[in-house]
């Protein structure tokens, strides 16, 4: 992997809700999907879809739809000359139902993480399985290592989540937003280690680390916030980065914009480091970032 993909591009057709309920043959593809081989990505800033921009065009064309049809039920087609034939009313078209986000989650056990199928320096890890707790959680085909819910502001998500497991050590940058001249001579090469120097990098406000079990292994917890006044464009590249994995060019962990909040688990599982980053807004509802929790803390690994 030696570039990174642009992730506003890629989500430009997800869809911020989705049905509550899904059909069986619904249900039956989503599971199919999962298991397909699944691509993975460097994970950065996004756009989501402004899905008020879809409603006004979408209620616009209906309006129009409707006053022809009225029109037509009152006035009637416009009669010919004697012996001219009556030109008939052309049928309306039925506009057929928009189809649901392509990779909705069902509630209950999804495979998140799958080493088989993922690119360096992602494949090493163990099958990572969550337990989907509410309807409305997506899975991107193109975006497997994230779950999303909810809406965006200022390129903020609601509720967004990434998992990112590694055999590689990780570079933490001493300062995000100087990331090309802060990044450490050795790599942190285990929880501890990387929360630690999380919590040291200037300009972020972070929490303590804190003990935690995820699937009965250990590892740290750390709350993370990019400042409100973080301009990223006086960042080096532009960026404002946490960390980036041994042996790759650049950053594999940067942020969306200033206000972001970043709570992450990461824990050794037999050697390999798992992050689990919940990233959400100072807005986000608290129920959404407590479903974000039951997910991270749902987490089970399993040699594959």
């Amino acid at each position: 992997m030696t570039a990174r993909r642009d992730l506003d591009q890629e989500l430009t057709t997800f869809l911020r809700e989705g049905p509550t309920e899904l059909p069986d043959e619904s249900l039956d593809a989503v599971r199919d999907r999962t298991e397909q081989t699944r691509q993975r990505v460097i994970v950065g800033p996004w756009r989501l879809p402004e899905m008020n921009k879809i409603l006004t065009v979408g209620l616009g064309a209906a309006a129009v739809v409707v006053v022809l049809l009225v029109g037509s039920q009152f006035f009637g087609s416009p009669s010919g000359g004697v012996g001219s034939e009556s030109t008939p009313t052309p049928e309306a078209s039925i506009a057929e139902p928009s189809p649901s986000p392509e990779g909705l989650l069902p509630e209950g056990p999804f495979l998140w993480s799958d080493p088989a199928t993922e690119e360096p320096p992602f494949d090493g890890g163990p099958l990572i399985t969550v337990t989907i707790p509410s309807a409305g959680w997506i899975n991107p085909p193109d975006l497997t290592a994230a779950l999303l819910k909810g809406d965006e502001t200022n390129n903020l998500p609601e509720a967004a989540m990434l998992v990112m497991p590694t055999l590689a050590g990780i570079n933490v940058y001493g300062d995000p937003c100087r990331y090309e001249s802060t990044t450490p001579d050795s790599p942190a090469t285990t929880a501890d280690e990387v929360a630690a120097a999380l919590a040291a990098q200037a300009s972020r406000d972070a929490s303590a680390p804190v003990d935690v079990t995820v699937g009965g292994y250990a590892g740290k917890s750390i709350t993370l916030h990019v400042p409100d006044d973080a301009v990223f464009e006086d960042c080096e590249g532009g960026e404002f980065a946490s960390f980036g994995i041994e042996g790759e060019s650049g950053p594999d962990r940067y942020h969306q914009g200033p206000g972001q909040v970043d709570e992450l688990w990461i824990v050794d599982v037999d050697g390999v480091i798992v992050i689990i980053d919940a990233m959400s807004r100072p807005d986000s509802p608290a129920a959404l970032v407590e479903e974000m929790r039951a997910i991270a803390e749902s987490a089970t690994f399993e040699a594959p």
